[in-house]
């Protein structure tokens, strides 16, 4: 995936983006990788009622949104746009324990296209065992949160919708990582603090055609990931306070939560626990999500299950998801579920090709629902 070269610091920093420092001309070690997808779907099916959700103005629905996230819609044709990517990542070594990465991506985010920073840190090993990293980063707020871009590192054509949707994906901060073996297990946990303040957030533009505003202030989190032999196993918690802001007739306005009761902003937390499988042939994926934002604004619970077992190059795999959504009040609005059916050949040890058919219903718990028919061909690849 990676080539080493040798170049001077000017051009490293100019490469990555983030001149100033062009005057230091010592050398440094360069390597770059890269990865993306080609990936075209289509809805081929649909019942029940029309929300408005994802704009119906904006998408030819009946629409299956596939990244709440980067408001990545699949309508009734065959399109590319919604979830094809291209990302290009470089680290220059400055010593054995002192370097930066930098990371871009290209995606066609909400029905415009977009390149931007996803990743730009600096990383320093104070031991052995412990490294301490500033700058910018993904938010690891889940299990493929930190690498959700490279579809290459998992066995489906994404990562379930249900679960892994959620307005901010990167942080500006500061984590401090351990690493080690402790009675046979790998062991490795990140603690971090940060903020992030997303301007015009691709999740909004999905039923709000005015600029929406994200603000994760006093954020911090801690996770831990344990590894023995075919078991891996996963915990997360982070904590912020949120606001929104709206622009409107007097610039951007705070609308949530409600300024005249909450404040300025109000508290959240998002928590994770994730069990996986990797026996032999069989692959075991499973995710539990909570999300509690009340009394400001609601609450969620979710999950994903998903198992498959490998023939040669073949991987299917069966996977369920679901998410349900709460009052600030506790009160059960809504349910979506997802069952999705995938094939993943591998091609190389760097490229794959997938085959994914999905059925996603919502239901609104008032008599009424809808439900969508998504059929996705992948291919992913890393340099």
């Amino acid at each position: 995936m990676a080539r080493s070269k040798v170049v001077n610091l000017c051009r490293v920093l100019a490469m990555l983006s983030v001149g100033g420092l062009c005057n230091i001309s010592y050398a440094v070690d360069f390597t770059y990788s890269g990865f993306g997808n080609i990936s075209a779907g289509k809805v081929f099916s649909s019942t029940g009622v029309e929300t408005g959700f994802p704009d119906n103005s904006k998408w030819k629905c009946p629409c299956y949104i596939a990244d709440y996230s980067h408001g990545s819609v699949y309508e009734s044709r065959w399109t590319l746009t919604p979830e094809s990517r291209l990302g290009l990542q470089g680290v220059a070594s400055f010593s054995d324990n002192f370097s930066f990465t930098g990371q871009v991506m290209a995606r066609h985010a909400a029905g415009d296209a977009d390149l931007g920073i996803e990743q730009a840190f600096f990383s320093y090993n104070l031991s052995p065992k412990l490294t301490l990293q500033v700058g910018r980063k993904r938010l690891p707020l889940f299990f493929y949160s930190d690498f959700q871009d490279v579809a290459f590192a998992y066995n489906w054509a994404r990562v379930p919708p249900d679960v892994y949707g959620w307005p901010v994906v990167n942080y500006n901060g500061a984590n401090l990582t351990f690493r080690d073996d402790i009675g046979g297990w790998a062991v490795k946990s990140t603690a971090y603090i940060g903020q992030e303040h997303s301007k015009e957030v691709p999740i909004a533009k999905l039923g709000d055609p005015s600029r929406v505003d994200i603000h994760w202030d006093r954020m911090y989190g801690i996770d831990l990931e344990i590894n023995r032999d075919w078991f891996t196993a996963r915990a997360a918690i982070n904590k912020s306070q949120q606001r929104r802001l709206r622009l409107g007739p007097k610039g951007l306005e705070q609308f949530s939560p409600d300024p005249a009761v909450f404040g300025k902003s109000s508290p959240q937390t998002y928590s994770s626990l994730s069990l996986n499988v990797d026996r032999d042939d069989l692959v075991v994926r499973s995710e539990f999500s909570r999300v509690n934002a009340a009394p400001a604004r609601g609450s969620y619970r979710g999950y994903l299950l998903g198992a498959g077992y490998r023939f040669g190059n073949f991987l299917p795999m069966v996977t369920i998801s679901r998410l349900n959504a709460f009052s600030a009040k506790g009160a059960a609005e809504e349910v979506d579920r997802n069952i999705g059916l995938s094939v993943r050949y591998q091609l190389s040890d760097s490229s794959a090709l997938k085959v994914q058919l999905d059925r996603s219903r919502w239901d609104f718990l008032n008599g009424t629902d809808n439900t969508r028919k998504l059929a996705t061909v992948s291919y992913d690849f890393t340099f």
